[in-house]
């Protein structure tokens, strides 16, 4: 199955490719010009892989929490290449997305692949001083997705000896990490983001089918208007 993922819940537009034949393409764009950049990206990628538009059977995106802008432009990218392409689409939590790509095994679609992995907290930026996050735990997500501030989260996971921080905003654990062995900080790398969703899709399709004609973006703090 040749898979198209892409996600732009934060100021990092990550785009890739999952092919059939298990090879993975990836491109990743810093800062807020999802608008601009999405389509020339998905094109590169397919260039790169050497494939047609056509050749795609699925189309993946990250859903939230994250950006509301940049959500809404990934959901109705999405939405309308099903639509042009008649191919099926898929909508995915974006913390489950990022907890995901640091598994040990993301070969693609391979069954196991998302077990294990310890403790692993994604955090995205979710301003205000706070942070969209989830705790991960063998690779299942154990919390609600949070919308919480840096202290609160610490101190849900004082008492574990290890864990991983990984996502656009990891690097606000830095110091903390240097103080506490065994907490660490992982590098979001685009193309194992891509092969984590590329996974959690193919799963999501087989058990669920595609995404619901009225599929929505996953915010879990009422959006700002105005």
């Amino acid at each position: 199955m040749n898979l198209l993922a892409f996600d732009c819940s934060s100021d990092l537009l990550t785009v890739g490719l999952a092919r059939n034949d298990g090879r993975v393409f990836s491109f990743a764009e810093k800062g807020f010009r999802h608008t601009e950049l999405l389509l020339p990206t998905i094109g590169r990628c397919l260039e790169q892989a050497a494939l047609p538009v056509a050749s795609l059977d699925l189309i993946a995106c990250t859903k939230g929490p994250g950006s509301f802008t940049g959500l809404r432009i990934g959901m109705s990218t999405a939405k309308g290449l099903s639509l042009a392409l008649g191919k099926p689409w898929v909508a995915l939590p974006t913390l489950d997305c990022i907890a995901h790509s640091i598994a040990g095994n993301l070969e693609p679609y391979s069954a196991s692949a998302l077990d294990g992995s310890g403790i692993v907290v994604p955090v995205l930026d979710a301003r205000k001083k706070r942070l969209y996050a989830a705790i991960y735990r063998q690779g299942r997500r154990e919390s609600e997705y949070l919308d919480i501030s840096i202290e609160n989260l610490l101190a849900l996971v004082d008492a574990e000896e290890e864990l991983s921080f990984v996502g656009q905003a990891a690097d606000l654990f830095t110091d903390y990490s240097l103080e506490r062995p065994g907490f660490r900080i992982e590098a979001l790398k685009p193309e194992r983001l891509v092969s984590a969703m590329a996974l959690l899709a193919l799963g999501q399709y087989r058990s669920h089918g595609p995404a619901a004609e009225d599929e929505s973006p996953l915010y879990i703090r009422e959006p700002e208007i105005g």
